[in-house]
């Protein structure tokens, strides 16, 4: 490795480990998920400025979304979620982990880093455009409705809808690709084709978490959740869906698609 390799490397991780630093004094990351996004981040900023600045403001833009209203929003979600406050490192690489894959990919076949951008760029941008549907849709009133049954559902299950978190979803999606091509990590053109990928990603990971995302029984409070241990106290038994797929699972299924929508609309000659 050249001297100068060596002086980015160093940068880079120096960088990331401030912003995750700080994050994790913020209370927006936990000591796991602090230790992923250092690695999330050096991989990124190794591949370039642009990769790095997408990186951060797009988890800028996340934690601020959960943190606007957080005492209600947890208050409302709380019988339901399987995770709240800090995200561990699960959360970071289910949200990054594509995208610092496509990062990977740039730094060892530069050729190929446009490509890469383009579905990198996705892969978050529908990861964000997922977080600000969930964000948005849990602080709106009402109750949102299950695309399996069409039915009212508890505010933060998975595979639910509601109109604020639907016009929350699109609008990050556009927003989001905006600052991809706001840093230089995509042209103009892709960064229509990316904001529809990152809306296709977050509508799969809405679908498989209505039909096919792991749900548990509370038998002492007669409820649905997510949680292994009930806020109560009881611990939960499986109730319906796939076991081992949970909401960190289903996240990492949504930057996929978000990554493989890209990619069709590339071989399309969509961007």
């Amino acid at each position: 490795m050249s001297p100068v390799a060596v002086q980015e490397l160093v940068l880079a991780v120096a960088v990331s480990g401030t912003v995750a630093l700080m994050a994790w004094r913020a209370g927006s990351l936990s000591r796991s998920g602090a230790a992923a996004a250092l690695i999330v981040g050096t991989v990124c900023l190794t591949a370039g400025r642009a990769w790095g600045g997408f990186l951060v403001l797009w988890f800028i833009a996340a934690s601020l979304a959960s943190k606007v209203g957080q005492r209600a929003k947890e208050a409302a979600t709380g019988d339901v979620v399987a995770k709240g406050g800090p995200r561990d490192a699960l959360q970071v690489l289910a949200n990054g982990g594509v995208y610092a894959a496509t990062a990977l990919v740039a730094v060892v076949r530069p050729e190929f880093e446009a490509v890469a951008a383009a579905l990198g760029a996705a892969a978050l941008v529908a990861a964000g455009a997922d977080t600000l549907a969930t964000e948005t849709g849990t602080l709106a009133k009402g109750r949102p409705w299950s695309l399996r049954t069409g039915g009212g559902v508890p505010t933060g299950s998975s595979g639910a809808v509601s109109v604020p978190g639907s016009a929350g979803m699109v609008l990050a999606s556009v927003g989001f690709a905006l600052s991809a091509h706001w840093v230089g990590l995509i042209p103009m053109t892709a960064v229509a084709p990316v904001a529809l990928a990152g809306v296709v990603g977050a509508v799969v990971d809405t679908l498989v978490g209505a039909w096919w995302q792991a749900r548990r029984w509370c038998p002492s409070c007669e409820r649905e959740t997510e949680q292994h241990r009930h806020r109560c106290g009881t611990t939960t038994v499986h109730y319906r869906g796939v076991s081992w797929l949970g909401n960190d699972a289903v996240n990492l299924l949504c930057t996929v698609a978000g990554a493989a929508v890209m990619g069709a609309l590339f071989r399309s000659g969509g961007s």
